[in-house]
């Protein structure tokens, strides 16, 4: 569900990056903000705080299936999300990052994006195309990075909903400070005890139960920062299985299946001001996610895998020149970056030791920023160097231009090599070459025009690929190459209404043999519109659709047309209490996202949450 605004993200929360005013589509209470169009470089959306919460969704899944350049594939609430950024989805980590640290995926392209609900995050940063290494993402398309939820001081948060499939979660948080700096912590446990069949043609009823707990520190000094969180998820599912149907491999209703995954992650982040034109950061980070499953023909002996990666990112910033009377600077920035993978299952280990740097320069109306990364340690795959660059320039007043380009590399990661049921130790290095031009237009404070196009090869790109002959899904090589625009308006009509809508068109073939890349929609939009009869009161529809794909290379088995439509009431009780209606899909429309599992059909939910 969305509705649409402009934030302007925090430099230091994203690691020193532009500065961004953009659409980002979501539910919202806030008029629109000017946009500076000066700032932007990459096409980017930051969705703050206020607006994850003003839109009422559990978790990423209502958020990010009507952005821009994103592709969501997904079956029930419970089960993982498969998704591509700009036709790039063979991500099995790096793809999500949490406060700076990489995420493994449950196994290539696909994440349990409900692990992540709103109430423990603070931001959300979607970043496309080229140079985004330094958000801590690798993926060639571009990533989603995600910011943990800190609460002030003696502030409560209460989060409760129930709804359809027996549904019922629940979120408390609360914040503190005294002398050794502010902490604050969030933990919920949500249910489903009537979840759908996962498989297309089943009728077992799947349950799932999910736990998280979230805790943040930080401590502000004279010349300096330190910033820790830990944050832990774990979910248990009754699930089905592969199986045979109609002579042939497909997901199939299994009583005795089931899946528990766990997820740690936890980091410790400084920053200290040498002088005033040298600054440096220094992070430290772990994560690890550790996945058990059971099948009639699977047992937890063969299905245990423990993936971890430990982090350590050093970060450099030098100013070597700052007009005090305008914002021209020049920047240098360069550092570090150190992963080690490993599996301990399968005892698989991957070293990576990144030297970077970046170089701002601002003069005017112009900005120019040059990246360039070199990968070594590796010795697998050996050393490989890219590099990215981004230009800009404003135009009148309320209109920017901008043009960027450059390279991508990412080995395969140690899940991806070594998965169970979808891993491929035969899997090569992805890389890509591309470029993007974009037009932001603001000629009012009511109404903003945003339109890009862009181009990217891939080369060896990683994918989660069904053969449509054995059934058989497995990781994959596989090169494609990609034209897409993206075109995105929003408008206020008056104080009580407005609307806005986005539009994907991506063209991704196989160049060998020019079929279609599967799970990659050509056409995908939104429509929305948000109208608050009263200052408590307020509607908001959004009509979601995306046209025909393949789920499979040879473009046999072929994914329908989807148009459903979401809704939202909403009632403020008190300024700090809300109590709403959410109905999901309510056109009932059950086309599969992924091949042989169900859709979940029209559902409601309502819901009451308090700030106090």
């Amino acid at each position: 569900m969305s509705l649409s605004t402009q934030v302007q993200s925090n430099s230091d929360d994203i690691n020193n990056s532009d500065n961004v005013n953009i659409l980002s589509t979501m539910f919202i209470k806030n008029d629109i903000k000017s946009l500076n169009p000066s700032t932007a470089m990459y096409s980017s959306t930051v969705i703050e705080d206020e607006l994850l919460e003003n839109n009422q969704a559990t978790d990423l899944n209502d958020i990010l299936r009507s952005q821009s350049a994103i592709s969501i594939r997904q079956s029930s609430a419970q089960v993982m999300t498969s998704l591509n950024i700009r036709g790039s989805g063979g991500a099995g980590q790096g793809m999500l990052t949490l406060d700076g640290i990489p995420l493994f995926g449950n196994f290539t392209g696909a994440y349990s994006l409900s692990h992540y609900p709103l109430d423990t995050l603070d931001q959300v940063l979607i970043t496309r195309g080229n140079g985004d290494d330094w958000h801590g993402s690798r993926s060639l398309g571009g990533g989603i990075h995600l910011q943990t939820k800190k609460i002030g001081n003696q502030e409560t948060l209460l989060h409760l909903e129930g709804g359809s499939y027996d549904t019922i979660l629940g979120s408390i948080g609360h914040g503190a400070s005294n002398n050794f700096g502010e902490f604050s912590g969030v933990a919920g446990h949500s249910s489903i005890f009537q979840g759908m069949s996962q498989a297309q043609n089943g009728n077992e009823r799947d349950n799932y139960g999910m736990t998280h707990a979230l805790g943040n520190w930080m401590k502000e000094f004279d010349k300096g920062s330190l910033f820790a969180s830990f944050y832990y998820v774990r979910s248990d599912e009754d699930m089905d299985a592969p199986g045979y149907w109609k002579n042939r491999l497909a997901w199939t209703d299994n009583k005795q299946s089931y899946l528990s995954d766990e997820t740690w992650v936890t980091q410790l982040k400084g920053h200290y001001a040498i002088n005033q034109n040298f600054n440096t950061a220094l992070q430290f980070g772990f994560t690890q996610d550790r996945q058990k499953m059971q099948t009639t023909l699977i047992t937890p002996d063969y299905f245990a895998i423990s993936n971890q990666l430990f982090l350590v990112d050093w970060r450099n910033t030098h100013s070597l020149y700052q007009n005090e009377t305008s914002a021209n600077h020049a920047l240098i920035m360069w550092g570090v970056n150190a992963q080690y993978q490993q599996n301990l299952n399968y005892l698989a280990k991957q070293l990576i030791v990144s030297p970077n740097m970046r170089s701002e320069f601002v003069y005017g109306e112009w900005k120019l920023t040059i990246d360039n990364r070199l990968d070594t340690g590796n010795e697998f795959y050996g050393n490989h160097d890219v590099f990215s660059f981004g230009l800009s320039r404003s135009v009148y007043s309320k209109m920017k231009l901008y043009v960027n380009g450059g390279t991508g590399y990412r080995p395969p990661a140690v899940n991806e090599l070594t998965h169970p049921l979808f891993g491929n130790d035969k899997l090569k290095a992805e890389s890509s070459t591309g470029g993007e031009i974009g037009w932001h237009w603001n000629p009012s404070e009511d109404t903003v025009v945003k339109l890009n196009a862009y181009y990217q090869q891939y080369n060896n790109m990683i994918i989660l690929q069904f053969d449509s002959m054995s059934g058989v899904v497995k990781a994959a090589n596989e090169d494609s190459k990609v034209l897409g625009i993206e075109l995105q308006n929003e408008h206020r009509w008056n104080l009580k209404w407005k609307s806005g809508f986005t539009y994907n068109y991506m063209n991704a073939v196989n160049p060998h043999n020019q079929l279609k890349t599967a799970n990659r929609p050509e056409h995908q939009g939104s429509f929305w519109y948000e109208y608050s009869p009263t200052k408590r009161l307020s509607y908001h529809m959004e009509f979601v659709v995306h046209d025909n794909y393949w789920f499979d290379a040879p473009n046999k088995f072929e994914a329908g047309v989807a148009p459903r439509l979401n809704a939202l009431m909403k009632y403020d009780l008190t300024p700090s209490t809300m109590l709403y209606l959410r109905g999901e899909n309510i056109t009932n429309n059950r086309t599969p996202e992924v091949n042989d599992f169900n859709f979940y059909g029209a559902s409601f939910y309502v819901g009451l949450r308090s700030h106090f």
